[in-house]
């Protein structure tokens, strides 16, 4: 009994201990120079989460997808819930032959967006995104409000004091907590920095250039066309070419690239860079469709 309430006593300390560390990370600022409180905010993300882009000129940091190995402590992801046959699904001589009934698998995913804002003293922001894919999706659904499952915000506590750790000699109280948001993590784009182009073009490529840093997946699939051309060789449309940008993000970040280096049309066609295509250059087009501006191919010329 006496062991027993030794260990009670070393799990509560421990678990009294992770929680102070976690208020401080989250009430922290880092009173040193940008690149300091950068370089860690990145080393430290790069090392649980090793697929990312950092935007140094922002002070952003944007995982990729990456999936969960555990969605709690009792359910083994890589043991995945399965989706059983329904009945007639699966042939008499299958059942007795012992072979399984499962479909396929639930999986799900974590993404972070980091990011050093104010002056110095810096704020180290940290905001965490879930997703779950669904056996017969294209692509992975963002998780929102209650259905946010219970370990996000473990896993992003955990990114927080993980950067915490690296730069605590620099930290100093935050008088006031600031409410961490995902809209205030990278300032969004003025559509009037589109110049030549309609009005109503230069607001789809904010919106696809602001999407495309947060690698918001929802607001990104409304602004493509259903049958938008994301491969010389392959099938249009829109969810196909989703899942295939966010299996390579660079073909994202390419687009951005893209658009930044100018782009021109007029009220039928608007195409970064303007012009004809040229052979192994990516070229962005979006026209009219209905009364919205629509993204209608992405490739890369032959």
């Amino acid at each position: 009994m006496r062991r027993n309430a030794t260990i009670v006593l070393l799990f509560a300390l421990v678990a009294c201990s992770n929680k102070k560390e976690v208020e401080r990370a989250r009430n922290s600022l880092y009173d040193t120079d940008f690149a300091i409180v950068y370089t860690a905010a990145l080393e430290a993300t790069r090392t649980l989460y090793s697929n990312l882009d950092d935007f140094p000129g922002t002070g952003a940091i944007k995982t990729a997808w990456h999936q969960v190995s555990y969605a709690n402590t009792q359910d083994d992801l890589s043991n995945p819930q399965t989706v059983q046959a329904t009945p007639g699904s699966t042939s008499p001589a299958a059942q007795a032959g012992g072979m399984p009934t499962r479909l396929a698998y639930k999986r799900y995913f974590i993404r972070f967006d980091v990011s050093v804002a104010g002056g110095r003293p810096w704020r180290v922001k940290v905001v965490g995104h879930a997703a779950e894919w669904d056996p017969g999706n294209a692509m992975p659904t963002e998780l929102h409000g209650i259905a946010r499952p219970p370990w996000l915000e473990g896993r992003t506590e955990a990114l927080q004091v993980a950067i915490y750790k690296r730069i605590k000699s620099y930290a100093v109280p935050m008088k006031d907590e600031v409410e961490v948001t995902k809209e205030d993590a990278i300032p969004k784009t003025d559509p009037a920095a589109f110049k030549g182009v309609p009005a109503g073009a230069g607001k789809l490529l904010a919106a696809l250039k602001d999407g495309i840093a947060h690698r918001d997946t929802a607001t990104l699939r409304l602004l493509l066309a259903d049958d938008v051309v994301w491969s010389l060789g392959g099938a249009p449309g829109a969810d196909a070419a989703m899942a295939m940008w966010q299996a390579d993000p660079e073909t994202l970040d390419t687009m951005v690239r893209v658009m930044g280096g100018g782009c021109a049309g007029d009220d039928k066609r608007v195409a970064c860079p303007a012009g004809a295509p040229t052979a192994g250059v990516w070229q962005l087009v979006i026209e009219p469709r209905g009364e919205a501006w629509k993204v209608t191919s992405f490739v890369q010329a032959e």
